[in-house]
């Protein structure tokens, strides 16, 4: 198994698996099938440790749940059925035989990439089905489409894990980015206009006559408000609150959000996410 994560993936699947936990009993006695897709779903399990950049992770070596095993695990009103998406053969490998070991329940693995997997199954969905759909990308995978797509469903609640940090990489502070990056943000905001903003001209201007050069402010925390504007013009409701996710440096890492797409029950899921990101 490789060793990947530190204290900041145990806190963000700390707060999924009480919103799983919290959504499923909220759901209990209405007659929807309900539905957990993981886009990115890993092994299962996994093992803190190193394989990222060593500086990011603490050192452990026990063996933890990861957000399949934790989505199983519910226990009050347990999911109808479970979709995990891993386009990487060894670990859609793993996720196979997870699902050999819960044999009873329906559980099905797709060895394939998520940005083409979760379109179709939005385009699946019945009207008595619901879903919680956790992207949780190892770093910038997820295109803006695949997000529209789970939003215009107005049937999935969503978790995402967006990587500010390397978007951040990606963003230099004193200049626009190479236009290589600038087509990649393209696809990750859904177009410039979405993240172009975060520069500006410089307010002290030089004295000689040249074009001033953009800059964007340090940090990345106008990237997290971007997007997480972004997210406000496709779903119902998100939620105010996210999670900063930082490394052992205290850099950070991913920003963790919550978004709403069913109009009826927006308020009340926003509410508990927002509940569940604030205090644990």
């Amino acid at each position: 198994m490789t060793s990947f994560g530190g204290p900041w993936t145990q806190e963000k699947l700390e707060i999924i698996g009480a919103y799983l936990d919290a959504y499923t009993t909220a759901l209990k006695d209405q007659p929807f099938q309900l539905i957990y897709v993981d886009a990115f779903a890993g092994e299962g399990y996994w093992r803190p440790g190193s394989a990222y950049a060593a500086e990011d992770y603490e050192e452990f070596t026990e063996l933890l749940h990861g957000s399949t095993t934790i989505a199983l695990n519910v226990g009050d009103r347990p999911f109808d059925r479970f979709v995990f998406i891993e386009r990487d053969n060894k670990r859609s490998q793993a996720l196979d035989e997870l699902a050999h070991q819960h044999s009873a329940r329906r559980i099905e693995v797709i060895p394939r990439d998520a940005n083409s997997v979760l379109p179709r199954f939005c385009e699946s969905m019945g009207q008595f089905d619901r879903a919680v759909v956790f992207l949780d990308p190892f770093a910038t995978q997820v295109s803006w489409d695949t997000v529209a797509a789970i939003a215009q469903t107005n049937k999935i609640d969503c978790w995402i894990l967006f990587p500010v940090g390397a978007i951040a990489r990606m963003m230099p502070r004193g200049s626009s980015p190479p236009t290589s990056l600038k087509a990649q943000l393209d696809r990750i905001f859904g177009g410039r206009q979405h993240w172009e903003g975060v520069y500006q001209e410089p307010a002290q201007l030089s004295l000689f006559p040249t074009k001033p050069s953009l800059e964007r402010a340090s940090g990345s925390a106008q990237i997290a408000d971007c997007y997480r504007n972004r997210l406000e013009t496709v779903f119902e409701k998100v939620a105010p609150t996210s999670r900063t996710l930082r490394n052992s440096k205290n850099s950070p890492m991913f920003e963790l959000f919550f978004a709403a797409g069913n109009a009826s029950g927006a308020d009340i899921a926003v509410r508990i996410a927002g509940h569940i990101l604030t205090r644990l």
